[in-house]
This record gives structure tokens, C-alpha cells and sequence, in this order.
């Protein structure tokens, strides 16, 4: 293929290609030199007072695939000095970065490979060391958060059935949180604000119009009332949702109660068959292999008791999946928090006592079927980027990330 042909492929319209250096099954290697002859002083952008002062060692830059082999191309390190400012300057180039041996092309598409996988799954699919990518990507992270972020609050204020999705997670357990909110339709994060208290929030959504012009339909959260005293502030007429996933958490928490008070009045045995297999107590019936529902079915017949406060969440998960509508759904969340009274025990007491408290907003979900399943599992993730990176307590990094 003549040089002129392998010059446009490269899409290097400021160097001319001279000749292939050497070539194999891997690498091709190929010479350039610029096009233009000068280029201007950086100083006083004057160009008929520089001139040509010699030339370093040649650089070899990386650049993008030929032919399915790597490609180097090697261009001159020119020396130019300028008469009028009395300095001395090296060439640059458009392609490359100064003190680069990687081409911006090259650059951009391995940052793109590993945004949408890994910078290690980069680094093999483009033969470069996983170390060298890690960098590409962090210098580029910023810019592309950035870009990604103002993206996200574009389409949310564009949406118009918008869900939003809040929910905190731990900085330091007990002392020190982060706040998220989520666009659940469009499975983005729009912010991470600091604390989870009531004048964290209001004070955020004062610093922040851009929140205040949302038009949610509905906002899914935890039974924390801090989160639901703000959003009835912030927007009145959103549907305000209880985490189908916190709540159904507080009824698994009731039957892992009453299991520990049973356990304590069983035979040795009996009690370290039911306390090795308790988790069998929590998963839907149905999500059970047959051997599992066999066992499940020994751990029922230890105790009434734990019989019916099992029975009595399983009627709540079939209450979730089951209701047609939201009617039929207070008439069932009625009848289910009767099913609850005729079990006497004061950890069930308890937890009626919090679901009459929050029954709107645990029905609400039949209004809008929407959970903050995404919300946690972005958390986990920066959980996950926190523990890998000691416990780093940046929240930009955990947005970028």
C-alpha cells in the first residue's frame, strides 16, 4: 500500500510519512517528520524569527491499530529557538502530548474501552500496561463525570414521569454519611450530598435550584423521617414511596427475632439444626430447591410460634407481588396487619406498630412500582471503591467513580 494511502488511514494530516520502518506479525513501525518546516514562537506567536536549531533523540509514539498490529510512529524532537525572545523551544505536535509517548486518538479510544468495561480489560484488548491505562483513565475521568453528570440532570428535567431515588450510605458507621439521589427511570446518580440530617438537606436543596426544579412523580426512600419531611417540602405533590426492600427488612427482622427466642427452648440438637439453617427463614418459599423446602419444613415443625410468624411474611411478600391495585392493596395490608395481631410477641408488636405508622407510604407502592434496588447496588459499588482504594473519603470520587 503506498505511504500516501497509510498517511490518511492514520488520520495525521500534520506529518508525512516517509517510510515503514520495520514490520512483523505484531507491530508495524513507521517514520514521519511534520508537514510544515517552522512553527510559531509560544512567546510572541511570530514565526519568520524562528528558526531551526537541531534535533534531540526521536520520539516513538504509540498510535492507534494498523492493519490489526500495534503501529509506533517516529517523529523528530526538533530544536527551535526564537531570535526576537531569545528562547528555545521544542517541537509540538497536534497528535501527541507533550512528554506522551501514547497519541490522543490512541488516548481516547482506551479510555472509552474502559468506561464501558475495566481499564485491566482495556489494557489487554489494546496490548498496553494495565498501569499506563489506570492513568489515561483518571486524567480523563473528570471531563467525562462531568459531561456524564450535566447529561443526567439534562434528561431529568426533561422527564416528565421522573422517579426519584434517595438513600444514604456510611462513611464512618454511626458518625459520618453520604447522601445520594438517584434518577430511577433513567438509572443515573444526579448528586451525593454530605449527612443524611434534616438541615443537611434543606440547606442542600437551598444551594441548589437546579434540585428544586424537578417535577418527580414519585420519590422512593427508607422510613427515615428526616427523608420524608424533606421531600414533602421540596415537592409536595410527589408520590412518596417506603423502599419495598427496607420494609419487607423490618418483617424479616421479626422473624429472625422470634427464631433466636424459640431457638432458646429447643433441645440442643433441634436448636443447632434451626440456628444453622436460619437463613432458609428469609427467601420466599417458592425461591427454594426442593432439598431447601424440605429443610425449611423441619425448622417450621420445631415451633407454632415460628410457624406463624413465618407464614405471616410470606403473606406480606405474596401482598407485594399480588396486589392489583392500590384497593385492593389497603384492604390487604388491613387484613395482613390482622393476620399479625393474633401472634403474641412483642418483636411483631413492634413492627406493626411502625407499619400502621408508615402504611401510606408502604402502599404508595402500588401507586408507583419502584424500588431503590439500583440505588443500593450503586452504593455497594462505591463501598466496594472505598474499601479498594483505604478508605478514601472523597465524594468526588465516589461520583466519578
Amino acid at each position: 500500500m503506498p505511504l500516501q494511502y497509510i498517511n490518511e488511514l492514520l488520520e495525521l494530516p500534520e506529518l508525512q510519512l516517509h517510510k515503514v520502518v520495520s514490520m512483523d506479525t505484531q507491530e508495524v513501525h513507521l517514520e514521519a517528520s511534520p508537514v510544515a518546516y517552522k512553527q510559531p514562537c509560544p512567546v510572541c506567536d511570530s514565526e519568520q524569527d524562528v528558526k531551526r536549531d537541531g534535533r534531540n533523540k526521536p520520539r516513538q509514539i504509540r498510535h492507534l491499530s494498523v492493519f490489526g498490529k500495534k503501529s509506533y510512529v517516529h517523529v523528530p524532537s526538533l530544536r527551535l529557538a526564537c531570535t526576537r525572545c531569545r528562547i528555545s523551544f521544542v517541537w509540538t505536535y497536534d497528535f501527541v502530548g507533550p512528554k506522551q509517548r501514547y497519541s490522543r486518538a490512541f488516548r481516547s479510544q482506551t479510555v472509552e474501552q474502559a468506561l464501558g468495561s475495566t481499564a485491566a480489560h482495556s489494557a489487554r484488548m489494546q496490548e498496553a500496561p494495565a498501569s499506563t491505562v489506570q492513568h489515561m483513565h483518571q486524567e480523563a475521568l473528570p471531563n467525562e463525570s462531568e459531561r456524564l453528570l450535566e447529561q443526567a440532570w439534562r434528561e431529568a428535567k426533561d422527564s416528565c414521569g421522573l422517579v426519584l431515588g434517595i438513600d444514604d450510605f456510611a462513611i464512618k458507621k454511626g458518625n459520618t454519611y453520604n447522601t445520594g439521589i438517584h434518577n430511577l427511570r433513567g438509572e443515573t446518580m444526579l448528586d451525593l450530598l454530605a449527612g443524611r440530617k434534616l438541615e443537611d438537606l434543606r440547606a442542600y436543596a437551598r444551594q441548589h435550584p437546579d434540585f428544586l426544579a424537578l417535577n418527580p412523580k414519585a420519590v422512593v426512600m427508607d422510613m427515615a423521617p428526616a427523608y420524608h419531611t424533606w421531600i414533602s417540602e421540596c415537592f409536595p405533590n410527589a408520590i412518596r414511596i417506603a423502599d419495598r426492600f427496607h420494609v419487607h427488612g423490618y418483617v424479616i427482622e421479626s422473624v429472625q427475632e422470634v427464631r433466636k427466642s424459640v431457638q432458646q427452648t429447643l433441645s440442643p440438637r433441634a436448636k443447632a439444626v434451626l440456628k444453622s439453617h436460619h437463613r432458609l427463614l428469609n427467601p420466599p418459599a417458592d425461591s427454594l430447591p426442593e432439598k431447601s423446602k424440605a429443610q425449611l419444613e423441619i425448622l417450621l415443625s420445631f415451633s407454632p410460634l415460628l410457624r406463624n410468624v413465618w407464614e405471616w411474611k410470606e403473606a406480606f411478600s405474596q401482598w407485594y407481588d399480588c396486589s392489583p391495585n392500590v384497593s385492593m392493596a389497603r384492604l390487604g395490608f388491613t387484613r395482613w396487619l390482622e393476620q399479625g395481631d393474633k401472634i403474641d410477641h412483642h418483636t411483631v408488636r413492634s413492627t406493626l406498630k411502625t407499619m400502621r405508622n408508615w402504611q401510606n407510604a408502604i402502599v404508595n407502592y402500588h401507586r408507583c412500582r419502584w424500588t431503590n434496588a439500583t440505588v443500593e447496588g450503586r452504593h455497594n459499588r462505591i463501598k466496594a471503591y472505598q474499601r479498594r482504594h483505604y478508605f478514601t473519603r472523597n465524594r468526588e470520587c465516589y461520583k466519578a467513580g
